[in-house]
């Protein structure tokens, strides 16, 4: 007998329930995850290590070596191959160990199970639970095989099911007996015999077909039960809240379906493993170009001059034709084997195991102990359950999240509802109040429902309309009843605990369901107790209160499908009724033309449901219908007959659904809110500065997603909105004439089209941030094959995306689309209850991971290429006959030693700011999303110091060491193996010390293991000098006889690395002064906040920044003037200048922090980017001038140019800031005089305050200067919101809190005349000059007008609350006036703006 998995026919199994039975086809029960055994260890493990292209090479290197024509010996070779191999494998069976003790703990639980030849349950082990034995699981014990719920220790047959290990879903699941088994006893159990038909084993873990044939005395019952997956209790999952239950094995073992799903782990690698692949292949190019280079060149100069060197002896028994003139081929092929053995150090043998070592102790140790990654509420931290991907969290382009549990906190709370075409319920959400805010429209205080007697869980609702009975003096109080009666009825929730209003709890598969039946039970309909027939509530209503029993006669599921659920209910009165609930769309497609309030009802619905939509609640729609007895008979057949069909079930209960669902009567639509998480709003604002692309996929209705997005910062105001909808009159009225065909065709046009628009719109205003609306309709078009490349062109280009109406299926298509376009994703599902982590997660632990695991695996090549450069060059010095002049035993001790603990520090420590100032900056991790520290460039910029650095170091030492030239006193010429020790110290040396100018992060970690490297080297040229000449050869007393006591040798150890390291030293300074990147400002900036003042006032402080670039954060040519440069390598404070009492007022932040001093603020906004996510090359900016002095400085505004990467200075306090940027080197007496003159209202001798009516440009700068338009704000509706004064007080950057934007510009002053700059040479926007004028313009009235206390108090210039635009300043605002008239119209049309009112 066949039934249908999908499309596939399948035989049925058929099981025998406890009658002890032997099913052969079934798997027993004793399982295993590892993924090795005692016999399979050894093979398998070294298959897998040498599938690596890098340790296969080294394998057949080991072989060579062994040859007689090898250049080192076999040992030096084999032992570190052994050493990698040996160690990957030991943590291969670790792993795999766990995976094997976690497998027995699991076989070796214990049961109860029933013996059909006794009558009594006896303990087992789950390894010995068979197919059709029934077993009883005990209240938190975990189900040991697939079994088939048949009883309870409750009367009503129900149990609760957690599956947290299944979907990672925290909320229970309500299981429900058969009737014919519930009230099935631990003694009657003992004679139950039974057949279960059902599908055989497979991976749908929600589905589940089978029918139960219960055996009576004179043989199997004639009518079939039919079991679905809410009688299936699948193992993974725990019994909660039951004390018992009995259950038939259906699957066990490997046939259960969470180990049918779980199958063989995939190879999870990410994307930077795949570069480094791309690497090694580089590598071995350059390996197979230098052997042939060695092969051609070797054979040529055999035959040349071959005869000059006759001692080589071509005849020798050992030589296998290595030097033999005559046969060149050989020769040549025996040079090419030499130098693959002998170049083999390109290849970092090491690198993998070190790559594993330090992914373990990210994922394990640093995000896992992280206290930002700590849930406090539920006491538990970070679990990384994988490490392979930890650099691709650095690298993530798009996040894809769900809403509800994601976004939300998925706690559930009826709020308003609709009912009869009215619309009741008074409360503001918290989505209302967040848009409310942003907008600057002042809300009433949220009404507490704490004050309210009728609060509680799941219910947030106040009306006095409905509250405490008062619904019953409706004028619509019979479609109120109706309503909640509706409510208390049409559910699948089970009632828990004592049968009271106070203290029932109800279990339910969705908070939304148990918020509706709360709701129902305040309003006056308590549904106190159910079972598998019946329904019982407790009705108050004008008649009275009374207990009406409904007999539920069908339950038709909900599904993502059908996006509707209705139950089919018998009265007290003997009326059918069918309650159906579900998406408007749905149950509006099923409403009764002929029912006339249907028409009405439905428009104010409808106008109510958008209300609802638009307050970011949750809308459902509620409907009914009486039933004909008749109809019902009929209906009720078939039912039974599709319900036991082992063919097509699903199809033909689909049909018949859609049969009795007809003809439905609107009654109304309820609201639930479901709050935002925690911090999301933040999250997500920080992660869109960071470059990180934002798609929510979820089922609301389009308003409601876009509000929702709003309140969490996920589209701002000044984005622009791409619709994609398939909605028009057109489409709609072929749709109600059932030409389905046609209107997907017109649709896909009209998506189509609306595509295409929305590129061209993205085209025409490229410089602003766009987000793309779509709902579900649309996206079934856009998905498919055709427009698909297009929707993604569109989509990948826009900030965000809003996927509304989108079915689960559809959410994975999305995910997959996105992931095919090749970049990094990271994908949340239901139930992540933790979208706020992913701030730490990606901008702190992803960022770093990204870049310690790419500068650790730069720097593993960079040694060893430099490492076989130095081989090479040698080797071409003695016509590449395969000499080197190192001793092969430190040659082989080079990468797992001496350099081994540097690489595995950069990729545990290295930082360059602190995770602080990861929140604060997001676009930092924007190199992660371009790839800077691996592209193409960075590894050739690593290959270049490769390259050049061991070039110098050969030149150097071999004609340091010429043969002519005395090594000591004694007159000693230089020997190979003495200049060797030099060249390969010097070797040592320079790659160490190359660390120190690249890496920003210093702790004694970092100077134990440098200095232990070297430690190591010198310790073992001493040890191994001093072994027995048998072991030592040619290193025999060598260092400490003839090295150690040579001058020559200290002085060239000394120069050498030193001359090496000068090229890259020079070109790092160089590029980190005139074009730096991101992370250098933003270290500067860090290292300025921890060194720029404090303690003593005597201490001279570091300027904000270095003399060749105090430096704009969005700025490129900079104007300097000399000065000390205070934050290069080298500088020493105690060389600085002669502090003044000027200085110590500017750079002592610590003590005096109210003296305005400026420190970098770096403007790292990923808008700020242009397309490419890369810094735009520079313009003409201004700059400041960073002597002590800290001349002809102007206050700071916003600026006007998002191409350029920096930004300037920040004040740490202005309240004193004009008094702080007076004229050059001044004494205290000069500046006490300057403070006299402002006392009485003068202007001092340099004030470096922006005039009130400056010099305006003639035209606004264009579009292509970087200006980004920005929507206005209520109070200056022609200037940018977000163009603020900068000299505000100092806020930490603390995770959570706003961070630094850093567009800010700087007006600089003219140091020789104290005269303010041009304005028209400065690039501004008007409104920017507008803003400035505007924030400091009332300073200025206060000192011309003698105000001192005023001006003092403006001297901090703060952001006021904005008011709207028809609104009148607060009384107790401070006086802030505008520009001079004439100014401002000036202003104004200039940018052919309306004038500021």
């Amino acid at each position: 007998m066949k039934c249908f998995l999908g499309d596939q026919a399948v035989d049925i199994w058929t099981v025998e329930v406890n009658q002890g039975v032997t099913h052969s086809f079934a798997s027993d029960g004793d399982t295993s995850t590892t993924k090795y055994n005692g016999f399979t260890f050894i093979p398998k493990g070294l298959f897998e290590q040498f599938r690596r292209v890098a340790n296969l090479y080294f394998l057949s290197v080991a072989v060579l070596s062994m040859m007689t024509f090898s250049p080192v010996r076999p040992w030096t070779t084999w032992t570190p191959l052994a050493l990698v191999v040996g160690v990957s494998m030991i943590k291969e069976w670790l792993e795999d160990y766990s995976r094997w003790k976690a497998d027995k703990e699991e076989n070796n639980r214990v049961v109860s199970v029933m013996n059909p030849a006794t009558g009594q349950f006896e303990v087992r082990k789950w390894k010995h639970v068979l197919v059709g034995d029934v077993v009883k699981v005990m209240k938190n014990d975990y189900f040991p095989a697939d079994l088939l719920f048949l009883s309870a220790s409750n009367e009503e047959g129900a149990c609760y099911v957690e599956t947290m290990n299944l979907d990672g879903e925290t909320n229970l699941k309500i299981k429900v007996a058969q009737d014919a088994t519930k009230e099935m006893s631990s003694s009657t159990v003992a004679s139950f015999r039974a057949t279960i038909s059902c599908e055989p084993p497979n991976s749908r873990l929600y589905l589940f077909m089978g029918n139960l044939m219960p055996h009576c005395e004179n043989g199997m019952q004639k009518n079939p039960i039919p079991l679905g997956p809410s009688s299936v209790l699948l193992r993974g999952s725990s019994l909660k809240n039951t004390d018992f239950i009995h259950g038939a094995v259906i699957y066990s073992g490997h046939d259960t379906k969470v180990f049918q799903n779980s199958g063989e782990a995939p190879s999870k690698r990410s994307t930077l493993e795949h570069m480094i692949d791309k690497v090694v292949i580089f590598m071995f190019i350059i390996l197979f170009i230098m052997c042939l280079i060695t092969a051609v060149f070797f054979s040529s100069w055999l035959e040349a001059s071959f005869e000059e060197h006759w001692y080589l002896k071509p005849d020798a028994e050992d030589n296998v034709g290595q030097y033999d003139p005559d046969r060149r081929a050989i020769a040549g092929t025996i040079s090419f084997l030499v130098g693959y053995i002998l170049y083999g150090y390109l290849i970092p043998i090491s690198l993998y195991v070190s790559m594993e070592v330090v992914k373990v102790w990210q994922a394990m140790v640093l995000i896992t102990k992280d206290r930002d990654m700590y849930h406090a509420a539920s006491n538990t931290q970070a679990m990384a359950r994988t490490s392979n991907l930890n650099e691709d969290l650095g690298k993530v382009n798009a996040v894809l999240s769900d809403k509800t549990g994601t976004l939300t906190q998925n706690v559930m709370e009826f709020f308003k509802c609709s009912i009869g075409g009215v619309s009741y319920g008074t409360g503001i959400t918290e989505i209302e109040r967040s848009n409310s805010e942003r907008r600057g429209i002042p809300l009433p205080p949220a009404y507490e429902q704490a004050d309210s007697p009728l609060h509680e869980r799941y219910f947030n609702f106040y009306d006095e309309r409905l509250l405490s009975g008062a619904w019953q003096n409706e004028g619509n109080a019979a479609e109120v009843e109706m309503f909640y009666r509706m409510l208390a009825v049409c559910h699948t929730v089970v009632p828990d605990g004592p049968t009271n209003e106070k203290e029932i709890k109800y279990e339910a598969e969705s908070p939304d369901e148990a918020a509706l039946v709360v709701a129902a039970k305040v309003m006056g309909f308590f549904f106190f107790k159910r079972s598998n027939t019946t329904v019982t509530v407790r009705e108050t209503t004008a008649a009275g209160t009374a207990e009406v029993e409904y007999e539920l006669l069908n339950v038709l599921e909900f599904n993502s499908t059908r996006k509707r659920m209705s139950v089919i209910v018998r009265d007290s009165k003997g009326n059918l009724l069918l309650f159906c609930k579900g998406a408007d769309t749905v149950i509006y497609e099923r409403l009764d033309p002929q029912y006339g309030p249907n028409k009405e009802m439905k428009t104010s619905t409808s106008a109510h449901m958008e209300d609802y939509g638009a307050s970011g609640l949750r809308t459902l729609c509620l409907s009914w219908k009486p039933l004909d007895d008749s109809f019902y008979k009929e209906w009720q057949v078939k039912w039974k007959d599709a319900k036991i069909s082992m063919t097509k079930r699903d199809e033909r209960i689909a049909e018949l659904s859609e049969l009795v669902e007809g003809n439905l009567r609107l009654l109304g639509a309820t609201a639930i809110e479901d709050k935002l998480q925690d911090g999301v709003g933040q999250c997500i604002k920080q992660l869109a500065d960071a470059g990180i692309r934002l798609w929510v996929l979820t089922g609301d209705k389009m308003e409601t997603a876009i509000n929702i997005a709003f309140a969490c910062s996920l589209v701002t105001e000044e984005m622009r909105q791409v619709t994609i909808s398939s909605h028009n009159a057109e489409i709609d009225a072929l749709e109600a004439a059932g030409d389905a065909e046609g209107a997907a065709m017109l649709g896909n046009i009209q998506v189509e089209e609306q595509l295409k628009a929305a590129e061209e719109e993205l085209n025409g205003h490229a410089a602003q941030d766009h987000v793309i609306i779509i709902d579900g309709k649309s996206l079934s078009f856009a998905l498919s094959g055709r427009l698909l490349p297009l929707f993604l062109a569109v989509g990948m280009r826009c900030k965000a995306a809003i996927c509304c109406r989108v079915s689960p299926l559809q959410k994975a298509q999305v995910t997959g689309a996105v992931k095919s376009v090749g970049l990094v994703t990271l994908a949340i599902g239901d139930g992540a209850n933790d979208f706020s982590f992913l701030t730490p997660l990606l901008l702190v632990h992803g960022r770093w991971s990204y870049k310690r695991i790419a500068r650790m695996v730069n720097y593993f090549f960079y040694k060893n290429l430099f490492f076989g450069i130095t081989l090479f060059i040698f080797n071409a010095f003695t016509r590449f006959s395969g000499s080197f002049m190192y001793d092969d035993v430190y040659m082989t001790l080079f990468n797992v030693i001496f350099t081994v603990l540097m690489p595995i520090v950069i990729g545990v420590f290295d930082r360059e700011v602190d995770k602080q100032l990861g929140y604060k900056f997001p676009v930092l991790y924007q190199a992660g999303v371009d790839n800077t520290w691996f592209n193409a460039w960075a590894v050739c910029g690593w290959f270049v110091s490769a390259t050049l650095q061991p070039c110098i170091i050969c030149a150097f030492c071999l004609l340091g060491t010429w043969p002519t030239i005395s090594s000591s006193e004694g007159g000693h010429p230089w020997s190979m193996y003495e200049a060797g020790i030099l060249m390969f110290s010097c070797v040592v040396l320079t790659i160490h010390l190359h660390l120190v100018y690249i890496m920003e992060l210093w702790t004694w970690i970092h100077h134990l293991c440098m200095w232990f490297g070297l430690f190591l080297w010198w310790l073992f040229l001493v040890a191994y000098g001093e072994l027995p000449l048998s072991l030592s050869q040619n290193m025999y007393k060598i260092y400490i006889g003839i090295v150690a006591p040579s001058p020559q040798h200290w002085l060239y150890l000394l120069l050498i690395p030193v001359a090496a390291l000068l090229p890259d030293f020079f070109f790092r300074a160089v590029r980190r002064h005139v074009d730096p990147d991101p992370h250098h400002i933003a270290a500067e900036y860090q290292w300025l906040k921890e060194h720029g003042g404090g303690g003593s006032s005597n201490k001279v402080a570091p300027g904000p920044l270095s003399t060749t670039s105090t430096r704009i954060f969005q700025g490129g040519a900079v104007q300097s003037a000399p000065g000390p440069d205070r934050t290069s390598v080298g500088w020493n404070p105690a060389h600085a200048p002669k502090e003044t009492a000027v200085d110590k007022e500017k750079f002592d932040v610590e003590a005096r922090a109210s003296d305005g001093i400026l420190r970098p603020v770096p403007n790292l906004s990923a808008a700020n980017l242009n397309k490419t996510g890369k810094p735009s090359p520079r313009g003409s900016v201004n700059s400041i001038v960073s002597s002590p002095t800290f001349r002809g400085q102007q206050p700071i505004m916003e600026g006007s140019l998002p191409n350029v990467p920096y930004s300037v200075a920040e004040a740490v306090d202005g309240s004193s800031l004009a008094s702080s940027l007076s004229a050059p080197s001044e004494s205290s007496a000069e500046r006490q005089a300057d403070r006299n003159i402002r006392s009485k209202g003068e202007t001092p001798r340099a004030s470096a305050i922006i005039p009130a009516s400056p010099r305006l440009p003639a035209s606004p700068p264009s579009q292509s200067a970087g200006l980004r338009p920005l929507p206005p704000t209520a109070s200056h509706p022609s200037q940018p919101e977000s163009l603020e004064p900068l000299f505000l007080s100092p806020t930490p950057s603390q995770a959570g809190e706003p961070h630094t934007t850093l567009s800010e510009l700087l007006h600089s002053l003219d140091p020789t005349s104290g005269s303010h700059r041009d304005f028209t040479d400065q690039g501004y926007t008007n409104t920017q000059i507008q803003k400035s004028t505007d924030g400091i313009s009332s300073k200025q009235a206060s000192q011309s007008e003698g105000n001192t206390e005023q001006a003092k108090s403006e001297g901090n210039i703060s952001t006021s609350s904005r008011q709207a635009p028809d609104q009148e300043p607060a009384a107790s605002a401070s006086p802030r006036s505008s520009p001079p008239e004439g100014a401002q119209e000036e202003l104004c049309k200039a940018s052919d703006q309306p004038k500021a009112q």
